[in-house]
């Protein structure tokens, strides 16, 4: 068995079980502030591990073409019924997000990180820069919410910020922003902050 079924079966039986504590239930408020500020007005936005995809109909809503990305049953089915009865259009996508089709490969604007970095075993970390690259055209934008925990066994993984800008050398991204999530979210088991870079 794989890794990446593995994991598969990890979060369908969190979502069986009715376990998923990072589910807010809806868009976080941080994330509404992110797109408020420093989204471009229009563009084409990937989520990779969109769970339920609160923000993926946020954005959708706001005309923005959006891919979600994720691999467990019930956070795919979900998402399709809810763009479904929102008579929106999303691009929900059921595959390992590290398996990039090549016509993905270049075409988004926007990758949205909330709540999928943290949920990566760290040793994965450079496979999350290498997707990010592949995903974004050159200028485009990665804008992410990122978490700190107080625990060292994940997920969530705690995802110190020197760790994190690390995973993001300076030869492939500029690093636009990095500031605390002030006032923090509620729900959330540690303080979270802003990363914001710009694919060279």
């Amino acid at each position: 068995m794989t890794d990446t079924y593995k994991y598969i079966d990890f979060w369908n039986a969190k979502y069986a079980a009715g376990h998923t504590p990072w589910d807010l239930g809806q868009v976080s408020r941080p994330v509404q502030r992110l797109v408020e500020r420093h989204f471009p007005p229009a563009g084409r936005v990937v989520i990779p591990g969109a769970g339920r995809g609160y923000e993926a109909i946020y954005l959708a809503q706001r005309g923005y073409q959006v891919t979600a990305i994720d691999y467990a049953d019930e956070a795919v089915r979900h998402l399709r019924e809810e763009a479904r009865r929102s008579g929106l259009s999303v691009d929900v996508q059921q595959r390992d997000m590290f398996e990039i089709p090549p016509d993905q490969r270049g075409a988004y604007d926007v990758l949205l990180e909330q709540t999928c970095f943290c949920a990566i075993n760290p040793r994965d970390w450079p496979k999350y820069e290498w997707m990010a690259g592949q995903l974004l055209k050159h200028g485009g934008r990665l804008l992410g919410v990122f978490m700190e925990v107080p625990f060292d066994k994940g997920p969530p993984f705690n995802c110190p910020p020197d760790a994190v800008r690390a995973m993001f050398p300076a030869q492939r991204w500029r690093l636009d922003g990095h500031a605390p999530v002030d006032p923090p979210e509620s729900g959330r088991p540690g303080p979270e902050y802003y990363l914001r870079y710009t694919r060279l």
